[in-house]
């Protein structure tokens, strides 16, 4: 074992830590790319990070054993294709939903996690430490459903019956929910209205929607409520 080699995996296990703290955040909230995902790409990253650092050294004593006078090597190369090769996994966490692009932030934190990653692999503890730490508050406390900011995905699918009073009610409903959408988009099929609203925000997290909708979907002209 070379001299290197304890230090080398020291830096292995604690990447394989940093990104198994974030992905537990993303974990708990049900994100696509979660422990596994996160551990694997942060230990990935540290272990090229220690190729691309120190993997190339014997070619330099094979240089000066064999008369060369030069070799030109870059240590940047494989760590600069690191930034470049997570973005095929971070497209693959990107994906379109009826009420707009969700996973890009996922697919932002597995891009900085590769960062966590590679400062890791490079002896940068500090750096490593601070950026776990900011990663993980700033996506646990700035979430897009944050039960102060509301939710960005506003938008309700309503499904009726198709008579005049049942959209009236629907209306006297909203109005005593005190939900004010921007617009409406209706669609009529086998006697059920469908209506969209299209809001600017939710009043509240995703997660207490359902209590503030109950009453709503107690309705007996009420056929389904999707968010």
């Amino acid at each position: 074992m070379g001299p290197n080699t304890w230090e080398f995996i020291l830096r292995l296990a604690l990447s394989a830590l940093f990104g198994g703290i974030i992905g537990l955040e993303r974990e708990i909230r049900l994100k696509g790319a979660g422990i596994r995902t996160h551990l694997i790409v942060c230990f990935a990253s540290c272990m090229m990070m220690l190729v691309s650092k120190y993997g190339f050294f014997d070619m330099l004593e094979f240089a000066s054993q064999n008369g060369y006078e030069t070799l030109k090597l870059d240590p940047s190369r494989i760590s600069a294709g690191l930034v470049t090769a997570i973005g095929f996994v971070g497209a693959g966490t990107i994906f379109a939903r009826k009420r707009g692009v969700a996973g890009l932030s996922t697919a932002a934190g597995l891009w900085a996690t590769v960062g966590i990653g590679m400062s890791t692999g490079a002896g940068m503890y500090p750096i490593s430490l601070i950026g776990t730490v900011f990663l993980v508050v700033v996506q646990a406390a700035l979430h897009r459903d944050h039960d102060v900011l509301g939710s960005a995905s506003a938008t309700i699918l309503i499904q009726i019956e198709d008579r005049p009073e049942a959209l009236d009610s629907l209306h006297s409903e909203l109005t005593a929910l005190e939900l004010e959408p921007r617009g409406f988009k209706y669609e009529r099929s086998g006697g059920v209205l469908s209506v969209e609203l299209q809001m600017d925000r939710f009043p509240c997290s995703d997660r207490k929607m359902e209590q503030l909708l109950v009453p709503l979907m107690k309705q007996p002209f009420v056929k389904s409520v999707l968010w």
